[in-house]
């Protein structure tokens, strides 16, 4: 193959004969996405000929096979991340040149419309802190180092990009307990350490209220969006979350709040410890590996096996879908990349993958197109969904 290094080569014919390592799937994706359209133009006919018959037979059988065991459940197109990943990301590549270019079989006929001029750079560490006084820091901008001073408490950024909450010395209550506000924006993420030590993960188009310093006997925050909670063990101080319409009661535990305004319910994932959650009257209690959905309707559902690989893989640096409707996904998409999601097409699509957070949107709109069942056309801040 030409152009192509000698250990390359290599890593692609043993991805072919299926006896690739995890860690040389590593080498062949990153490689992989070094690779642009016009470099694949030079690679010589017969090899992509040859290639490409044999990928698009590993897909052909993979997608019939899914479809036959989706057929008893739902008009579902699974796209396994284990068998695209034993694919390898540079085989694709060279399949959707070859589809691409053939004027007989037009397989994917919309991957030419995600371009690298179009293409769309993940989010990252950004958010604002709103201050007792109702002053606003930009943090993704500010200088490490102490920033505020919120009644006995100093407000620090350390070097990592974290916000710290460190209570002074000083032990008198003199003061008045000041509230503080982080709000990230779509496209933004952020981690922070409160006055107990517990620590919170704020997903994109999140916000998270709490006291610089815990008083009382109850410890109680609020959020809106999605966050990741792990709580620091006090036994005498209960942890508590507002989120809308639900209340969470924490002891010692980690745990996942999801709770958008555009997704049809609340939903919190256990990872361990103990939680109660509560609305109105309804409340439930959760086990590790648990999640609780509460609808819009005030109504509790009890999911006693919960995917929590998949509820906190934002939180971990990853996409994961398990079977995840495309509207779903293209929210996630929506937030993250802050771009506007159009449909123009309707249909029950299914999809399960992981990747990266942190690749350009083009690259994860590729591994759903895989399927040929959907194609995306990218604009300047926007993403249409193509039939």
């Amino acid at each position: 193959m030409k152009h192509v290094p000698e250990h390359i080569q290599a890593l692609i014919q043993k991805s072919l004969e299926g006896s690739i390592t995890t860690d040389e799937k590593v080498i062949l994706d990153d490689w992989y996405y070094t690779i642009s359209p016009e470099e694949m133009a030079m690679f010589s006919e017969e090899t992509e000929n040859s290639i490409g018959k044999r990928i698009k037979s590993r897909l052909d059988d993979y997608i019939i096979y899914e479809r036959m065991a989706a057929r008893h459940k739902r008009q579902s197109v699974l796209l396994r991340a284990a068998v695209v990943i034993s694919l390898v990301s540079v085989s694709c590549l060279l399949y959707y040149f070859i589809a691409n270019r053939s004027r007989e079989k037009k397989t994917i006929p919309e991957v030419a419309a995600i371009k690298a001029v179009k293409d769309v750079s993940p989010g990252g560490t950004k958010a604002t802190l709103t201050l007792g006084d109702g002053s606003i820091v930009v943090l993704d901008s500010s200088s490490n180092g102490q920033i505020g001073l919120q009644g006995n408490t100093k407000v620090i950024k350390l070097d990592n990009g974290q916000l710290k909450y460190q209570k002074g010395k000083n032990g008198e209550n003199n003061t008045a307990v000041v509230y503080n506000i982080i709000t990230t924006p779509r496209g933004g993420q952020y981690q922070v350490v409160l006055a107990d030590g517990s620590v919170v993960w704020l997903n994109a188009s999140s916000t998270l209220k709490f006291p610089t310093e815990f008083r009382d006997s109850l410890r109680e925050v609020e959020i809106t969006g999605e966050a990741y909670f792990e709580v620091a063990h006090n036994a005498l101080k209960p942890f508590g979350v507002k989120v809308r319409d639900m209340y969470v009661n924490v002891l010692g535990t980690s745990f996942n709040v999801m709770a958008y305004d555009d997704e049809a319910s609340i939903n919190t994932t256990l990872l361990k410890g103990s939680l109660k959650v509560s609305s109105g009257e309804n409340s439930k209690l959760i086990k590790p590996g648990q999640q609780a959905k509460l609808n819009g309707k005030g109504n509790f559902q009890l999911i006693p096996d919960a995917d929590v690989e998949e509820a906190v893989a934002w939180k971990n640096g990853k996409f994961s879908f398990n079977s995840a409707d495309i509207k779903a996904i293209m929210r996630q998409v929506e937030r993250w990349y802050d771009v506007d999601v159009i449909f123009e097409r309707e249909g029950d699509l299914h999809f399960t993958g992981e990747l990266s957070r942190f690749v350009n949107v083009s690259q994860l709109l590729r591994k759903l197109e895989l399927t040929n069942e959907v194609h995306f056309r990218i604009e300047k801040g926007r993403i249409t969904v193509l039939p």
